[in-house]
Formats: structure tokens, sequence, C-alpha cells
């Protein structure tokens, strides 16, 4: 098994607020996943588990940007600074995969076709004056695994790809999601990091939730009216709706990361079993499990949404 476990100090998490707390904890662990180039990381996922969804971007260089010749102290406050190069704004990649469909208007990309055309735009710029290829790096990735037995390779293109007995069985899908999320962002962190990450953040990428999900029948019914959802598989409220609560998702997710309206589970107490969750991914070398040990900051802040007098 290619799970890595390691020990890192002084973890930290804290919100901006007026009541702050702090609370000493032993330990807690993370797992972190060791790639930060979204090609790369697409590439090393075994064929039982699909990407998603990639949020990633090729930041822009600041070296060669030049001052505005009028816009410019002293007859202004400030200078305006005019950016040079070629770079990638944030921006979002949805895949064909067994669980999701893309929103609607956004194109559906499979693996190896992302890889090859990201590969060839970034051909085209990185000669280009002040590029620097080393600043493409996500900041989000959703993958999905499921068991072996329900893929098959597509005859056409050689893809591995979903059979319709994951589906008609009603087969289990298993999401995990990936975040570059604040909490590894502490220097003495990211430091004892060996897989720190290039550019502006060094923070890596680690894993903030799971869902299992059951796979739910494709609709044949020639009275079906309405668009496919985006989800293939049972969401809560169409779990209740054919009154099969055991396909109800499981959700574990980082409290740090959780909306207080959300319900879930607690995703710490899991961290080390991942390979129960995630059987294939975890017996590459992408994932790694750290153990860290600091405190806990928490804060408490007043939201007005009324005004009851002036």
């Amino acid at each position: 098994m290619a799970f890595r476990f390691r020990w890192a100090l002084d973890w930290r998490m804290s919100n901006s607020g007026s009541d702050t707390s702090s609370v000493e904890t032993s330990s807690r662990g993370a797992v972190i996943l060791d790639e930060s180039d979204p090609r790369t990381v697409i590439e090393r996922l075994p064929n039982t588990v699909f990407p998603v969804m990639i949020r990633f971007a090729l930041q822009k260089s600041t070296s060669g940007d030049r001052t505005h010749e009028s816009l410019r102290t002293p007859d202004y406050p400030v200078d305006v600074r005019i950016p040079q190069g070629a770079y990638i704004p944030q921006s979002t990649v949805y895949f064909d995969n067994p669980a999701e469909r893309p929103p609607r208007n956004a194109a559906a990309w499979r693996p190896r076709e992302f890889v090859d055309s990201l590969s060839e735009l970034l051909d085209e710029i990185e000669d280009s004056p002040h590029v620097d290829p080393d600043r493409l790096q996500f900041t989000d990735l959703c993958v999905a695994e499921i068991a072996p037995r329900y893929t098959t390779s597509d005859p056409q293109t050689g893809d591995t790809v979903a059979t319709p007995e994951l589906y008609g069985d009603q087969g289990d899908i298993t999401l995990g999601y990936f975040r570059r999320e604040g909490s590894l962002s502490a220097t003495e962190v990211r430091d004892s990091l060996d897989t720190a990450m290039p550019g502006e953040t060094r923070s890596p990428p680690q894993l903030i939730q799971i869902t299992e999900a059951t796979a739910k029948p494709a609709r044949s019914s020639r009275e079906t009216q309405q668009p496919a959802g985006r989800h293939k598989y049972f969401t809560e409220d169409e779990a209740e709706r054919v009154d099969n609560l055991d396909a109800t998702p499981a959700v574990w997710m980082l409290d740090q990361v959780a909306a207080a309206t959300e319900s879930h589970r607690p995703l710490d107490p899991v961290l080390s079993e991942i390979e129960r969750f995630f059987p294939q991914l975890a017996e590459t070398d992408l994932l790694e499990f750290i153990q860290l040990q600091g405190r806990t900051e928490t804060s408490e802040r007043f939201y007005a949404n009324e005004v009851l007098s002036r």
C-alpha cells in the first residue's frame, strides 16, 4: 500500500473575528494530495478513479509589469501598473465521469483530451516573456471512485468508462473533494512538508470532504419530459422521494469548511483509514496522511440583518 504517514507541527485554524479563543489539541490528521500540476494529477489517477471537476490557474508574473507613463506618482497618489505576459485566470473544467454531469453550457472533457489540449495551450505561451509554467497549479479537485467490476474500456476511444451495471445494480460511488485550505498555510507546517508546492502558495491540497453515494438507475421511460439532473446518484431528496433512505448520501466533512446549516459527519476520525473509502486511490503515491500537532482557534462574529433603530 502506497499510502504514507508523516508528522508536521503547529497546525492552526483561524477565522477573522472579534471574539477569539484558543484550544490546545494534541494532534489532528490530514490527507494531502502530493501533486500541484492539473495535468499530472489527472494522468496519475487509477482507472477506477474518475476526475469530476478541477479548478486551476496559471498565475501571472508581476516581474515584468510596467508603470503607466502618465498615471503615476507624484501626479497621482498611486501608480497604475500594466501587467505583461500571458496567464490563465482561475478556471473550472468538468469531465465526463460516472457521478455528475457538467452544469448547463459547460463542456464535459475526457481526461486524455484535457491533458493534451492544456499541454498544447501551454506550449504556445511558455516561451512568451514573463510566463512561468511552474505557476500552473490547481486549487480544487473532485474525483469519483467506483468498483473495478463496474468499469470497461470504450471500444472507440480506449478510455475507461463505467458500465451500465453500475446504475442497474445501484452500485456505490465515492466522491472525494480536495482543496488548498488555509489550515496548512502556517509557515511552520508548510516548511516541514517536502511536498511544498510552487508558486505564491505552498499549501498542498487536502481532502476536505468524502461523499458515499448510490448510483441511480438511468431513466428510460418515454414519458420522461424533464432533462436529466446533474447527479447520476441519489441525492438526499431523491432517496426520500422514492422511499429508499438507504440510498441517502453519507457525507464526511472537515468542520472548518462546512457551513453551519450543512448536515455532515466529522471527517477527522476517518482520515487515517482512507483506504476504506478509496481503495484504489489509496494504493497510489498521490495521497499522503500527515499527523499535525498544534492548537485550534475559533472566533465569533456578529452579523446584522436588520436595523431596529436609528
